[in-house]
């Protein structure tokens, strides 16, 4: 039998792992809902999932308009990644090109009964 063709069972087995692999995946939460917390509690009872950035530069648009969209876009980074709190680093305008920055650390919590 040729390297390239499977046989029925390894075909299998890939299927399987693959299946396995996207029912393991966290999925997104909505980024409306995403609460604002203290760092004191992200720090002691959350896992960090990671560090989310978003520039945003919509020609003609207002300072607070182009802050606002970024932030937006950092909020719905930390969903996908399954975050339920944000902690926001930077939301500023920056450069020559007025350039609006946001960083947020993204957490996931417990819930709290």
């Amino acid at each position: 039998m040729p390297w390239f063709r499977s046989s029925p069972m390894r075909a299998m087995r890939i299927l399987a792992v693959a299946l396995l692999a996207g029912c393991a995946s966290t999925p997104g939460n909505d980024p409306q809902t995403l609460a604002e917390a203290d760092p004191q509690y992200l720090n002691r009872d959350c896992k960090l999932l990671g560090t989310v950035s978003s520039r945003s530069l919509f020609g003609g648009l207002s300072d607070e308009t182009k802050i606002q969209g970024a932030i937006k876009d950092v909020r719905a980074k930390a969903a996908a990644m399954g975050a339920t709190h944000i902690l926001m680093l930077k939301a500023e305008i920056s450069g020559v090109a007025n350039l609006a920055e946001a960083t947020a650390r993204a957490y996931r919590c417990p819930v709290k009964p």
